[in-house]
């Protein structure tokens, strides 16, 4: 019902280190993937379906701790 489609994903993270398919190798920089094998993981290939939980959150950055708090109050 609320499935993404394929183009909505940022094109930058669409990388075979972000997908469902592929398995991360330490730090060499490969990966393994079921469909294609061990592949670089800054490759990608058509059949990538991104897998969220292996994605970075973006920092929040706030230096004013009065606009923190103004901020928090908002949320609330």
């Amino acid at each position: 019902m609320f499935k993404r489609k394929k183009n909505e994903f940022p094109e930058e993270s669409r990388a075979c280190g972000y997908c469902e398919h592929a398995t991360l190798l330490g730090d060499s920089g490969t990966c393994i993937c079921d469909g294609k094998g061990i592949v670089q993981c800054d490759g990608f290939c058509k059949s990538f379906v991104p897998d969220l939980l292996k994605l970075k959150p973006r920092v929040l950055r706030l230096t004013d701790p009065e606009e923190n708090k103004r901020l928090f109050e908002e949320i609330k």
